[in-house]
């Protein structure tokens, strides 16, 4: 039935234009602010134990997302002018709202009162179809309604009931229209029932009241009741040729719940949201206040939380990345050659696996290891500071150098009390490379020797080598028959470097033992033996091998001449035995090992005694910390 006065709508009402349906069109065909998240990836570097906050923005659709919009109408016969104009303009309202919304679905409903010829019934099911939404308006005919009251409470309850078959995650909204109240009960159903019922279903209701605030379909508050109940929007004095619009402005009244939930985080990463939901009109923001904090105990890495911001508790595709990376800490390793006097700094470098945008700080502290402090090294401990975006920082540890032969030693700096950032390697190993020769020469010459009689002998304790020369004129010796004389003898040992700690092995370094005896003669009965100018020298020498430097050992002698009862023999260099009645003679012989060499230029071997002439020695010892070491390596 009619019963209109003044028209204007309530303050609940979204503010449109009510000029001209043409007018509308224009004022809703601008392209609407597109729903989003931003920002919609949020990426920040944090230290365990750190936290940061973040200004979430959703910006909610103009039109509640996958809508299943039910037009609902009083068809009784006040309502031809309202109708009209839903039947003119339903190809308009279902277009911006796909235009909106694309996946949108419509379905078409009428109502009357007891007594017509039906009371409630469904013009068209939901569908995608806008021609087919369109023939169910087209189906509306003004007619009936016998009193002033319709059945617009039993309407309300069978959509809620079942009626209208939603989709699961539809947003569902009734757009009811009408001028008059309902029935109460209607039908059976009370106002409580329906609402229960659209409360159940999760419809919410948009009432576009041809009536005054109070007045037709609210009278007695009964609209007002309803929209309260489920969310709905409520819009007063509406005149019958702008309805449609009305619906259209009501869809963009209704209110969404936006709820940030999160969907998947890695453990290291705690989110929160302030508030913990919010609710707004469609097509306005919804902003948070985004936490994100990170455990005191996360290990250095990328982390990463997903949050989908649910609308009306239906994931929309809201959805936001947030990756967090923590700073790792390493320091390395040090190798640093010890030296021989004063300190050689061992320096370590503490990087940052990525620039982090806050300061990061961590403390260091040397321990011992085979390295003792202070004697091989000064303790060291304090901290180093990263400024915003630093990656590498230095720490330096003096280490002491000497001249004693000794293993490799190690020490370590120790990371500790990190801040912005977690310590993946904590500890740094200084190597101390003693760079002191791994062994030392030895050398002795000898111009005669005869039953241990030695009367010119150079560097006689051998090890280890040193320059030395001795030098005697003549000397007679006497062993049982056998009688030695000899002119001019001479004994030598030479090292070079002098001080083998005052350098490090090169090539060349070496020791030499020479020996000379100008002239020799041996002897006994029936055999007499003269030799000339006798020459002897062995050398152990620092040499280029294949890893490195390695000894070498050589030897040689010489003999100028030689006469064995008066006869001459032919000598010279090469090594020669020649027998004798009284045992052999041999002349010019080099014994070599692994670690010396023995040169001898006349060994006479008797029953009763040897003589030995010229014999020079060279040899390389190892050390203490290295016994199968030698001075050619450091």
């Amino acid at each position: 039935m009619s019963h209109r006065s003044s028209w204007r709508r309530s303050a609940a009402a979204t503010a449109v234009a009510l000029a001209t349906w043409a007018a509308t069109v224009a004022a809703v065909t601008a392209p609407p602010a597109a729903a989003q998240v931003d920002p919609a990836d949020v990426e920040v570097t944090l230290g365990p134990g750190a936290s940061t906050g973040v200004t979430k923005t959703v910006t909610t659709p103009q039109v509640p997302p996958n809508p299943d919009l039910v037009f609902l109408a009083d068809t009784t016969g006040s309502m031809g002018g309202a109708i009209a104009d839903v039947r003119d303009n339903a190809a308009a309202v279902t277009g911006e709202v796909l235009a909106a919304q694309p996946s949108a679905q419509f379905a078409v409903a009428e109502y009357r009162d007891a007594g017509d010829p039906f009371v409630f019934r469904v013009n068209q099911g939901l569908t995608g179809d806008t021609a087919a939404v369109q023939s169910g308006i087209d189906a509306w005919v003004a007619a009936g309604g016998g009193d002033f009251p319709e059945a617009a409470i039993n309407a309300l309850f069978e959509i809620g009931s079942g009626a209208i078959a939603f989709r699961p995650d539809g947003t569902r909204i009734v757009a009811w229209f009408g001028d008059a109240p309902s029935h109460d009960p209607s039908q059976g159903h009370s106002l409580a029932d329906a609402i229960a019922a659209l409360q159940a279903a999760g419809i919410r209701v948009i009432a576009v009241n041809m009536g005054p605030s109070g007045g037709g379909i609210d009278t007695g508050g009964q609209a007002t009741a309803i929209v309260d109940a489920t969310g709905g929007v409520l819009l007063n004095n509406v005149p019958a040729d702008q309805v449609a619009q009305a619906i259209l402005d009501g869809i963009r009244a209704v209110q969404v719940t936006v709820t940030p939930t999160i969907t998947a985080c890695d453990p290291q990463l705690a989110l929160g949201f302030t508030p913990a939901t919010r609710t707004v009109d469609s097509g306005e923001n919804a902003v948070f206040a985004e936490s994100i904090a990170v455990d005191p105990n996360a290990p250095a890495g990328t982390y990463h939380c997903t949050v989908d911001f649910l609308v009306d508790g239906t994931s929309r595709g809201f959805v936001e990345h947030t990756t967090v990376h923590v700073p790792g800490l390493t320091i390395d390793d040090v190798v640093v050659a010890e030296g021989d006097a004063g300190t050689t700094p061992a320096t370590f470098t503490v990087s940052l696996d990525r620039p982090s945008p806050a300061p990061v700080t961590v403390g260091f502290a040397t321990a011992d290891g085979t390295a003792i402090q202070p004697a091989d090294y000064a303790q060291t401990n304090g901290s180093v500071i990263f400024a915003p975006g630093e990656t590498t920082k230095q720490v330096t540890v003096p280490v002491n150098g000497d001249v004693v032969d000794e293993p490799d030693e190690t020490f370590t700096v120790v990371l500790s009390a990190a801040a912005g950032a977690a310590i993946s390697d904590a500890t740094g190993v200084g190597t101390i490379v003693d760079d002191d020769r791994d062994g030392v020469f030895s050398c002795r010459a000898s111009a005669l020797n005869l039953v241990g009689a030695e009367p010119a002998v150079a560097n006689p304790d051998n090890v280890p080598c040193k320059d030395d020369a001795k030098a005697v004129a003549q000397v007679g010796l006497n062993a049982g028959l056998l009688s030695v004389g000899a002119r001019v003898l001479s004994a030598t040992t030479d090292q070079t470097p002098d001080d083998l700690t005052s350098a490090p092995p090169a090539a060349g370094d070496n020791a030499t033992a020479t020996a000379k005896v100008d002239k020799t003669t041996i002897s006994t009965l029936g055999l007499t033996i003269e030799l000339g100018v006798i020459e002897s020298e062995a050398v152990a020498r620092c040499a280029s091998g294949g890893g490195g430097l390695v000894p070498q050992f050589s030897g040689a002698s010489s003999i100028a001449s030689l006469k064995i009862n008066g006869v001459p023999t032919a000598v010279g260099t090469a090594p020669v035995t020649i027998p004798l009645v009284i045992g052999s003679l041999r002349l010019n012989s080099t014994e070599t090992t692994a670690t010396s060499v023995t040169q001898r230029a006349v060994v006479l071997d008797t029953p009763l005694t040897d003589v030995v002439i010229g014999e020079a020695h060279a040899d390389v010892h190892g050390t203490g910390a290295h016994p199968s070491g030698n001075p050619c390596v450091g």
